[in-house]
């Protein structure tokens, strides 16, 4: 009985961890961050920035990304504190101010990322990074999340490709951009 109770316990837990995951996945990292890690890494003055960098030894490069690591979760976590304190808005504002901070802070990893992993502690810590995250995406709980929001954003295209809404649309003269 304990078992069976440490199980459902367990599983609802990380249901939710693999649900923020996701949103933080999806909604953050896929539509704001990823962008604006790709402008970064597209910009020419930048690819000066990338060789000044390079050129850092494995300390220096150490220490700023740690900073800047360091102050992307820490903002997070003031994010998290505001919202539990029903913050709402500056929540939203310092995480999403956070987010130009972790696109950098994630280039800054790939340039770096070579001295960075000479380090053994932090190549431990990176690799098992991965491990865990490949562990959540092949879990059970993540691939039925996963699923689900697969079939409820094709629900939701499909909604607003239906005539219904194309009705809708074409009544209050709605332009597609």
């Amino acid at each position: 009985m304990l078992k069976t109770l440490y199980r459902k316990i367990l599983n609802a837990v990380l249901t939710v961890l693999v649900l923020i995951y996701l949103i933080l996945d999806e909604l953050i990292w896929e539509r704001i961050a990823e962008p604006i890690y790709e402008f970064i890494h597209g910009l020419k003055i930048l690819q000066k920035v990338e060789i000044a960098i390079a050129r850092l030894n494995r300390y220096t490069l150490l220490i700023l990304f740690l900073f800047l690591f360091a102050a992307v979760e820490g903002l997070g976590v003031v994010a998290i504190g505001l919202f539990a304190q029903g913050l709402i808005i500056p929540a939203v504002i310092i995480y999403a101010g956070k987010i130009p901070i972790a696109a950098f802070t994630f280039w800054l990893f790939k340039i770096a990322q070579d001295k960075l992993l000479t380090f053994v502690w932090f190549k431990f810590c990176y690799e098992w990074l991965l491990s865990v995250l490949h562990k959540i995406k092949t879990s059970t709980v993540y691939l039925h999340i996963k699923a689900k929001i697969v079939n409820i954003k094709t629900w939701f295209k499909n909604l607003w490709a239906g005539e219904l809404v194309q009705r809708i649309k074409a009544a209050v003269g709605y332009k597609k951009s």
